[in-house]
């Protein structure tokens, strides 16, 4: 009996210092980081050490709660990181791939109530309002930017936007 209890022991502390492993080695990548090797071994040594020595105690006293207690454990250490996944997912649904370009766009519109008179301004948020999927807007400050600033790219940008929004020439002079 004794020496089937080390080989559980063993096994069961191989298998938790293991799986601890795999767990911290999979949570890593997904940082894109990478466990060094000596942090590996101290924590691959303490687990080891931790679950030998509670099998030891345990497992002559009670074999079957022993046993299914390390398969559980066992278990959810190796699922946690997909499960970990699973649950983040359907808040990442609910996010707004377009959210920068709407925030930017609010302070590019702080921006000309404070100097209506920035080109910059106008042609920055010409650009964000065209990725935002609205080529009227994008017109509209295109319009505004080469009223202020009738460069050569304005006046290119101006023309562009209008052959996709349906033939407006945009402003002249």
């Amino acid at each position: 009996m004794q020496f089937g209890v080390i080989i559980f022991s063993m096994t069961a502390a191989m298998a938790f210092a293991a799986g601890v492993l795999w767990s911290l080695k999979k949570a890593g990548a997904a940082r894109r980081k990478k466990i060094h090797p000596p942090s590996g071994l101290l924590v691959g040594s303490v687990v080891y050490v931790i679950v030998y020595s509670l099998n030891r105690l345990a497992f002559p006293a009670l074999p079957e709660a022993t046993v299914l207690a390390d398969l559980a454990l066992l278990s959810g250490i190796l699922i946690f990181p997909e499960l970990k996944k699973k649950l983040r997912r359907p808040w990442l649904k609910h996010i707004d791939k377009h959210h920068h370009l709407r925030v930017e766009a609010q302070a590019m519109e702080r921006m000309l109530k404070i100097d209506p008179l920035n080109a910059f301004c106008y042609e920055r948020l010409s650009k964000i309002y065209e990725k935002l999927g609205d080529p009227d807007r994008a017109l509209a400050t295109a319009d505004e930017a080469v009223k202020l600033d009738p460069s050569v790219g304005n006046r290119a940008r101006v023309e562009e936007l209008g052959r996709h929004a349906g033939g407006h020439k945009g402003v002249r002079g």
